[in-house]
């Protein structure tokens, strides 16, 4: 985030600012990455205070962002659409390529229910990741995985690899979040 705002405000972009005693530019990345997890086509969005046109901020703000880091697109959106993810694609790469012998995908997509157990602030409470699972797909290193968005919540792709194959390590896979489909337009792609 510090990134954006540092190259928002070496861009000149006119950004807009929250209210209040320590403002803020109006910056939201619509669905964070997790620990580890790395990203190929996120999306950011940015409320102006003054109109531009999206090919002058995607060619400003491009200018101005680190080597490996570009914009491939943005687009103008009017300020009362808010966007919301609506499905998400994970390629998950398995350094060991054994390890794909021993799931049982279909089993999993078999299921109704295959129930989680989430803590947030000390409690915990169970959470049904099947009803988000909507395609697990494998390949010769790994696994495709969709995942979409349900009124009770979103999958995390750690918990679809806990319930594939018990006590996993994260050193064992490379998780890379490839798409994010969103249920309205969206302003900034990064």
């Amino acid at each position: 985030m510090k990134l954006f705002e540092r190259a928002i405000r070496r861009a000149d972009i006119p950004i807009a600012m929250s209210k209040g005693f320590n403002p803020h530019p109006r910056i939201s990345i619509v669905l964070a990455l997790g620990v580890g997890i790395a990203g190929k086509d996120e999306v950011l969005e940015l409320e102006l205070c003054d109109s531009m046109s999206a090919e002058t901020l995607e060619e400003r703000l491009g200018l101005q962002l680190p080597k490996g880091l570009q914009i491939l697109s943005a687009e103008i959106i009017p300020l009362t659409s808010k966007s919301s993810v609506r499905d998400v694609t994970y390629e998950i790469i398995f350094k060991d390529t054994s390890l794909l012998e021993t799931l049982k995908v279909d089993d999993i997509l078999q299921h109704s229910s295959i129930l989680v157990t989430r803590g947030k602030n000390g409690k915990s409470k169970l959470f049904n990741i099947r009803p988000s699972i909507q395609e697990i797909k494998t390949k010769s290193d790994g696994l495709i995985l969709s995942i979409k968005a349900t009124s009770e919540g979103i999958t995390r792709p750690d918990e679809v690899l806990d319930a594939l194959c018990k006590n996993w390590k994260k050193e064992l896979f490379e998780i890379t979040r490839t798409k994010i489909g969103l249920s309205s337009s969206t302003s900034l792609t990064e």
